[in-house]
């Protein structure tokens, strides 16, 4: 144990991130061949709900320029996203879902929600990383 609450509330708040994005991984590799990170640059996407600069996308992610840049083209080999050249900076492109694209975020959505769900469920961590109120024991 730490000296902390704050040390302590980092420390579980790690953990349990890191409990969540391994279960993340794992299904959406799995179910869907994607990694957490290209969800969470088409969640992105599909907010934008149109064309979207990648730099911007990059920067809302708190992702590197070079790995969206190397997630988008591997949306886009498989036919997930498309990109155009942006129309005010020759350097950058914009990029989009496709209805593919959609579609499997929506399928993966799902997928996250039963995760996240089943997690909080199985662990106290987890519920108050997630601002969850605590399960009612029953008497």
């Amino acid at each position: 144990m730490t000296e902390t609450a704050l040390t302590d509330r980092w420390v579980s708040l790690t953990r349990a991130c890191a409990q969540i994005n391994q279960a993340a991984e794992r299904a959406l590799a799995e179910q869907y061949g994607l990694c957490a990170s290209a969800f969470e640059i088409m969640d992105l996407m599909r907010e934008a709900d149109d064309w979207i600069r990648a730099g911007e996308l990059s920067s809302r992610a708190a992702r590197s320029q070079p790995q969206v840049s190397r997630l988008l083209a591997q949306m886009i080999t498989a036919g997930y996203a498309e990109r155009r050249p942006c129309s005010t900076d020759r350097r950058g492109f914009d990029a989009r879902l496709t209805p593919a694209g959609r579609e499997l975020f929506s399928r993966s959505s799902s997928t996250m929600e039963t995760i996240l769900r089943e997690m909080a469920e199985s662990s106290e961590d987890i519920r108050n990383v997630m601002g969850l109120p605590v399960a009612r024991q029953a008497n």
